[in-house]
């Protein structure tokens, strides 16, 4: 049970869209090619389960889920360290973190916001 509650909350927290937000993103045209063209972006199959992951409650989850969670959430924490270096890719590597259910933009927006104040 201590499992469930660690890795829902986690996903909750590391997650910045919502699940209409992901599943919207999941049916542009951009999303299968960011697949093709980044090579640390998830599939596509990855992407669709933890969109069903991310629609669970968490007395629901079951062991392979919170593992699923676990390995996409260090790919996230992975991911925003390496920022691609180079221009060209900075788009894919972006819609990579997209693919994970992460929109590095919402969080400069939010950034931005605080500055305001």
């Amino acid at each position: 049970m201590l499992l469930k509650d660690k890795t829902y909350k986690e996903l909750h927290q590391t997650l910045n869209m919502s699940q209409a937000e992901f599943r919207a993103w999941l049916m542009t045209d951009l999303a299968p090619i960011t697949v093709a063209n980044y090579p640390d972006a998830p599939s596509m199959d990855k992407s669709k389960k933890l969109l069903q992951i991310m629609g669970k409650d968490k007395e629901e989850l079951t062991t392979s889920d919170c593992q699923f969670v676990k390995i996409i959430l260090l790919r996230i924490h992975y991911l925003k360290r390496i920022k691609s270096k180079e221009q060209y890719r900075k788009l894919d590597w972006e819609n990579s973190l997209r693919n994970m259910g992460y929109d590095i933009k919402k969080e400069a927006r939010k950034l931005e916001k605080q500055v305001e104040y």
